[in-house]
């Protein structure tokens, strides 16, 4: 290939880039004037609600499993190890998966010796004398006390467990939080209630909510005399708000105390709102 050649093929080249570039140019501005005409278009807007209740298919609990050693980190540590497992066999032996269990923190922090320091108050020091006689006792600030060293008496170690329950009506939810404590839990919180997938019930309110709004916009269409044209956009707002049962007491306080009897767990419902702005043209 002579040189003639490659120049004539670089300017083919170019001239197509042109071309190209050109082509993608024309349709950007076509559909930002197409939008653009949309919007200052005459057109109205309608709002439509939409509600479904639902009954929450899934419940979830964090309980926790506070310990105290001494300075034997391995023992310390052992015994948290110890009570976590066994309370995970009792929730598997319940029916709850190893998949539902799931750990969200673990911390170990060492305990150390508490010591009275510093300026320990005001002592008497002498009483003051007026003409022969006893006066007012008089007082000074004793000499502040050096602290000494921090000394580590022990660690502490705290495992934070999320359970999630499904077909917790037929696992009995009371028997599963009852059973935690007194399998070694210091504390049970956070009980709460949900979808376990709220899409469904969410296209169902959506659903609800654009029928409302076409049925409000005919009849506003019918009263004014005015045309309704396509549907130029559609909004939507609202989301799924998870149900949260009564705060949880279970085992707060250590290990004397221990729930001495299943509690009532009642599940209720759930409400999904979802709101639409509907944007109509106008004939």
């Amino acid at each position: 290939m002579n040189k003639e050649e490659k120049i004539k093929m670089i300017v083919t080249g170019i001239k197509a880039l042109a071309l190209i570039v050109g082509a993608v140019g024309v349709f950007i501005y076509a559909d930002a004037y197409a939008k653009s005409t949309a919007l200052n278009s005459p057109a109205i807007t309608i709002t439509g609600i939409g509600k479904v209740i639902a009954k929450p298919d899934v419940a979830r609990f964090s309980y926790s499993i506070k310990t105290e050693g001494g300075k034997d980190i391995t023992k310390s540590k052992k015994d948290n190890d110890d009570r976590s497992n066994k309370i995970v066999a009792f929730l598997k032996k319940q029916g709850v998966p190893k998949e539902d269990i799931k750990t969200t923190g673990y911390s170990m922090e060492p305990r150390y010796q508490s010591y009275a320091c510093g300026n320990r108050g005001v002592v008497s020091i002498g009483l003051a004398t007026s003409g022969g006689s006893a006066g007012a006792p008089t007082f000074g600030l004793a000499e502040p006390q050096p602290c000494p060293p921090a000394d580590i008496v022990g660690y502490s170690f705290n495992n934070t467990v999320e359970v999630t329950v499904r077909d917790f009506e037929q696992k009995n939810l009371g028997t599963l939080l009852s059973g935690v404590v007194t399998n070694g839990a210091n504390n049970v919180s956070q009980l709460r209630f949900e979808l376990d997938d709220p899409a469904g019930a969410r296209l169902l309110a959506k659903a609800e909510a654009i029928a409302k709004a076409k049925i409000e916009a005919k009849r506003l269409a019918k009263e004014s005399g005015i045309s309704l044209g396509r549907i130029l956009a559609i909004d939507e707002y609202g989301s799924p708000i998870p149900m949260y049962a009564k705060s949880l007491g279970l085992g707060m306080g250590g290990d004397a105390m221990v729930a001495e009897s299943a509690p009532a767990i009642e599940a209720g419902s759930q409400e999904i709102e979802v709101t639409v702005n509907v944007r109509y043209a106008l004939k």
